[in-house]
C-alpha cells in the first residue's frame, strides 16, 4: 500500500486544520510541501497557519477550559473513559497511521510499529491518572479553629510545539498527561511531519467524547510557533526542539503581559562509557543502535563514546562491523534498520559536520562519512575515532548518524569529571558489570536518564528530561502529569 492510495481515502482534508472541534480553512492561502525523505519527492500540501489562526485556536481552548464541560462538568472518570476510547481508535487505525508516519518521516516501518505501541500505551497509562487528582488535608498548625486543605487543579490552556523526529509518539508524551489533568490544548506539529497529527485530531473528533476546543491543531513554522508562545491566554508552553529555539521560547513566556509556565526538552550529546569488563560484542551492537536509531535524530542519541584504553583496539573493529551491518533500504520494507534524514536542510547540516570532523577536528573515519543510496536524504552510518573530547563533532549536537569515539581513557573518575562540565545533561549510559563503577557513574553524573548495559529504552511510567541546556520539566511518568497541575490552598476559619 502506498501513501497515495491512503490519501485518496483519508476522512479529513489535509488542506484544513482542526480548531474548536471543526475542520476549518486557515486565514491565509500560504501552503508548504510535505516531503518523503526516502526519495525527496513531495507527498502532500498543507496550510501555513498565521497568528490569526493561532489566536482562533487559543480562544477556542480558553473557552473550552473556562466555560466548557471538560473541567467544569466532566468527572475524572469521564476524562479517563474518553482517553481510553481515543487509545482504542488509534489502535483500530494503526496500520494507516504507521504507513503515513513511515513515509512522512522515513522511519523503518518496524520502528514505527513500536512507536504506535508506545503511543497507545501512553494514552492508556495517563488515562489511569485522570480520576486520581488528589489534594491534602493539613491539620492546623497555628489555630485550632482553622481548617486547611489543598486541591490540585489543571494549569489551563497548554500550547505545545512539537519536534519532527517522533511526530505521533511525542504528541502522546505531551497531550496524554495534559488531557488527563484536565487541560485544554493547542498543538503545533513540526512543519516537516504534520500528517499523523491531523489523523490524531480526526480520531479524537470521531470519539465524540471530547468537547469542542479541548484539542486544537495549528500547522506551520516560525510565525505560528511564535504566536503560540506569546499568546497571553496560553497558561503553559511545552516545547521539544533545539537549544537556541528553546531559549527563545523561555524568554517569550516572560516577555509578554502575562508570565507563563514552561517545560522544554532540548538538546543532548549523550555519552556512553565502555568499561573493560563489558561484553564487547553485545555492547558494540547496543552502542551502534543507541546512536543510529532514527538515523541519529534523537535528543538522547549516544553520540559521544568513551572506551577504556585496555580494550580500545579490540573494540573498534567490533563497532565498525556492527555499523556496517545495518540495513539501509526503503523504510517500508521489513528488513530496513535505518532510514534517511528528515529533509535536505538536515542532510546538508550533517554532511557539513562530517566535513568538519575530517578536515578541522582531525578525527579519523572508522566507517561511513558519505551519502548513501543515491536518492533522498540518506547518509551512511558514520564512526569517527580517536576524537578529541573538545572537538566540534564531540561537543555539538549533530542530530544525525554520526558517532564520535573519543580518545581512550584510563580512569572513570576523569570521564565523570569531564562529563559533569558538559552543557548538556539529558542522558548517558555505562556498559559494565562492576557494581562499584556503575554506582559511581549513576550517582555522580547529573543526567535525567542513565542506562546501564543498554541505551534508548523509555517507558510511560518513568520521567524523561534533562539538566542544563537539555531543558527542564519532565515528559512521561507521574512527574509529567503533575506538571500540568497546580496546587491551591483553602483556609476555612471555623470560629
Amino acid at each position: 500500500m502506498t501513501l497515495a492510495s491512503i490519501a485518496n481515502k483519508l476522512p479529513f482534508d489535509v488542506s484544513q486544520t482542526f480548531i474548536g472541534g471543526k475542520w476549518v480553512a486557515p486565514s491565509s492561502s500560504a501552503t508548504s510541501k510535505v516531503v518523503n525523505p526516502d526519495t525527496g519527492e513531495d507527498i502532500a500540501t498543507v496550510p501555513e497557519c498565521t497568528a490569526t489562526d493561532v489566536d482562533r485556536a487559543v480562544q477556542a481552548a480558553h473557552t473550552a477550559f473556562y466555560d466548557g464541560p471538560w473541567i467544569n462538568e466532566f468527572s475524572g472518570a469521564q476524562r479517563r473513559d474518553a482517553m481510553l476510547a481515543l487509545a482504542a481508535a488509534i489502535e483500530e487505525h494503526r496500520k494507516n497511521i504507521e504507513l503515513i508516519e513511515s513515509i512522512n518521516t522515513g522511519k523503518p516501518i518496524v520502528d514505527v510499529r513500536g512507536e504506535l505501541d508506545d503511543t497507545i500505551d501512553l494514552f492508556r497509562h495517563f488515562a489511569g491518572y485522570a480520576d486520581k487528582v488528589e489534594g491534602r488535608h493539613i491539620s492546623s498548625q497555628a489555630n485550632a479553629n482553622l481548617q486547611a486543605y489543598t486541591t490540585k487543579e489543571p494549569v489551563g490552556v497548554v500550547g505545545f510545539i512539537n519536534a519532527f523526529n517522533y511526530p505521533i509518539c511525542l504528541l502522546a508524551w505531551k497531550v496524554a498527561p495534559a488531557l488527563a489533568a484536565g487541560c485544554t490544548v493547542v498543538f503545533k506539529p513540526g512543519p516537516q511531519t504534520p500528517l499523523t497529527t491531523q489523523y490524531f485530531a480526526y480520531l479524537l473528533e470521531q470519539t465524540k467524547l471530547f468537547p469542542p476546543g479541548v484539542f486544537n491543531v495549528v500547522l506551520g513554522g516560525v510565525e505560528a510557533g511564535q504566536a503560540l508562545v506569546e499568546h497571553d491566554l496560553v497558561d503553559k508552553v511545552g516545547f521539544t526542539g533545539s537549544v537556541a529555539t528553546g531559549k527563545n521560547v523561555i524568554r517569550s513566556t516572560a516577555s509578554t503581559r502575562m508570565v507563563r509556565m514552561a517545560s522544554v526538552e532540548l538538546g543532548g550529546k549523550s555519552p556512553g562509557v565502555v568499561m573493560p569488563d563489558a561484553d564487547l560484542d553485545k555492547t558494540a551492537r547496543l552502542v551502534v543502535m543507541g546512536c543510529m536509531s532514527n538515523a541519529g535524530m534523537n535528543c538522547n542519541a549516544l553520540t559521544r563514546l568513551w572506551v577504556h584504553r585496555s580494550i580500545y583496539d579490540e573494540f573498534l573493529p567490533k563497532l565498525k562491523a556492527a555499523a556496517e551491518a545495518l540495513k539501509l533500504d526503503t523504510p517500508q520494507l521489513e528488513h530496513t534498520e535505518m532510514g534517511p534524514l528528515i529533509d535536505r536542510r538536515q542532510y546538508e547540516r550533517v554532511l557539513e559536520y562530517i566535513r568538519i570532523g575530517k578536515e578541522e577536528d582531525g578525527a579519523s573515519v572508522l566507517t561511513g562519512g558519505e551519502p548513501a543510496l543515491g536518492r533522498g536524504f540518506w547518509i551512511q552510518p558514520t564512526l569517527f575515532y580517536n576524537v578529541d573530547p573538545k572537538a566540534c563533532i564531540a561537543t555539538e549536537e549533530i542530530f544525525g548518524p554520526v558517532l564520535s569515539v573519543l580518545q581512550p581513557f584510563d580512569n572513570l573518575d576523569d570521564v565523570i569529571e569531564t562529563e559533569r562540565k558538559s552543557e548538556f545533561g539529558l542522558a548517558a549510559s555505562i556498559f559494565s558489570h562492576n557494581h562499584r563503577d556503575i554506582t559511581k557513574f549513576t550517582r555522580r553524573l547529573r543526567c535525567g536518564t542513565i542506562w546501564v548495559n543498554t541505551h534508548n529504552p523509555l517507558y510511560s511510567f518513568l520521567p524523561f528530561g534533562g539538566f542544563r541546556n537539555s531543558g527542564f520539566g519532565r515528559e512521561m511518568g507521574y512527574e509529567s502529569f503533575d506538571g500540568y497541575l497546580v496546587s491551591k490552598a483553602i483556609i476555612d476559619d471555623l470560629s
